[in-house]
């Protein structure tokens, strides 16, 4: 099977043949194409239509991002300069709804939870993100537990300069991994020494709910 170009965590997999459901036809061909996915570094853009019903949403555009995963961390701290001092953190088990954290100082949210970073950027249980929205404006920077970045921003300058500070494209039929059938693993399965996903979310409800 042909890997894709992309750096996943280490808690992210294709598939092996031998893990295929018997007789489920679509994730096979699913499968079969995802040896071809166009999975690779870069982003897609796109500009909020001028549908009324959109204009109270407070962003102009909205962008999908992959990333090789040790990059990961630090995109999402160069996105998060874009918001201002206050943000609320966002994070949660992807089985669970999100828990959405009380607004606080920035840095200083940044300070506690780059203490997980490694939890975070590999833990493929967990999504989270930093938020800022009032009556006119919302930019939000949420890593999805597939560990791609979504962003919602109103300065499309600044992003796009982010994104040549991180040498990626906008990529025409950009894909991600979470559109293929996959295997996510537990991360401490694979690595004793990490925080579990629910000690790590119990930790954060404490500090930001």
């Amino acid at each position: 099977m042909i890997k894709p170009v992309l750096q996943l965590p280490k808690t992210i997999r294709f598939l092996n043949e031998n893990e295929l459901p018997g007789n489920n036809l679509p994730v096979f061909k699913r499968w079969e194409e995802s040896k071809n996915a166009n999975i690779v570094e870069g982003y897609t853009l796109t500009l909020k239509d001028n549908n009324p019903d959109n204009n109270a949403l407070g962003f102009r555009f909205y962008a999908e991002i992959n990333i090789d995963n040790p990059k990961l961390w630090a995109l999402m701290l160069a996105l998060s300069e874009t918001l201002p001092d206050e943000v609320a953190f966002l994070f949660g088990h992807v089985d669970f709804d999100l828990n959405y954290g009380n607004y606080q100082d920035k840095e200083g949210t940044l300070d506690f939870i780059t203490q997980y970073q490694y939890e975070l950027a590999e833990d493929a249980f967990i999504n989270y993100g930093l938020i800022y929205n009032d009556e006119k404006t919302l930019i939000e920077v949420f890593v999805d537990e597939s560990k791609y970045v979504k962003y919602w921003g109103v300065d499309e300058g600044w992003f796009r300069a982010i994104m040549e500070e991180f040498g990626l494209k906008e990529v025409k039929g950009l894909e991600f991994v979470d559109e293929y059938p996959k295997v996510r693993e537990v991360l401490t399965v694979l690595d004793e020494k990490a925080l579990d996903s629910k000690s790590l979310i119990e930790l954060f409800a404490q500090k930001y709910l």
